[in-house]
């Protein structure tokens, strides 16, 4: 602070305080940042390295299949090892969400033009409206199948990267979809001579069949 007070002295020993409070302001600004560089933090979002590709669970890098259940994978990473797997829960449980959210649009697609009604239809309206309570209802069943955390550096700091994958039971959302079209006699003979309810029918039963349920 001497130096910049001895700069700020004008010739006359006088100090010019809009000199000085200039070079103050300066001097705090540069220490400022200083400290914050060398205080640098993890980077949290790092980018997938070759290294971190090789490490990652296989059924990370592909997803199992099996018949009428759904499958979602996702990673995440925090200093923190709880926060880095619920970050990772929550992401795959809204990659599930958003990919079953797309076929139930599918399904009424193709109920309207199985039924040859239009989209306006007060059927296809009460269609859409039974799969969307019985669906969005039944997502909330997911569960966590696979968990695995490992330590990574970035920045010369630790972090975790969490893999999660999430299971959801497709069938036994299906099975609750067809007891609610036919608990409701127009729409269980609106949809009954169609392709889309015999599929239906079949992936049920074979549901039953297989787990007895």
């Amino acid at each position: 602070m001497s130096l910049i007070l001895y700069i700020a002295l004008n010739k006359g020993g006088k100090i010019n305080m809009k000199t000085l409070f200039g070079k103050i302001i300066l001097t705090l600004t540069l220490v400022i940042i200083t400290g914050c560089g060398s205080k640098k933090g993890p980077d949290l979002s790092p980018e997938v390295s070759r290294k971190t590709l090789k490490s990652a669970p296989e059924w990370f890098l592909e997803t199992p299949e099996k018949e009428g259940y759904r499958y979602a994978a996702s990673t995440a990473t925090s200093q923190d090892q709880q926060l880095a797997i619920n970050k990772a829960r929550l992401d795959a449980a809204q990659t599930l969400a958003s990919m079953v959210g797309s076929e139930m649009n599918g399904l009424v697609k193709r109920a309207q033009e199985e039924t040859g009604l239009g989209m306006n239809s007060e059927l296809i309206d009460r269609f859409s409206q039974t799969q969307e309570q019985v669906i969005t209802t039944s997502l909330k069943d997911w569960k966590v199948t696979q968990k695995e955390i490992k330590e990574e550096k970035s920045n010369n700091k630790r972090i975790y990267r969490a893999y999660v994958m999430v299971e959801w039971d497709e069938n036994a959302a299906n099975k609750k979809l067809l007891q609610k079209i036919k608990d409701d006699e127009k729409l269980y003979t609106l949809m009954r001579t169609t392709e889309l309810f015999e599929e239906m029918d079949q992936k049920v039963e074979k549901y039953r069949k297989r787990y007895n349920k």
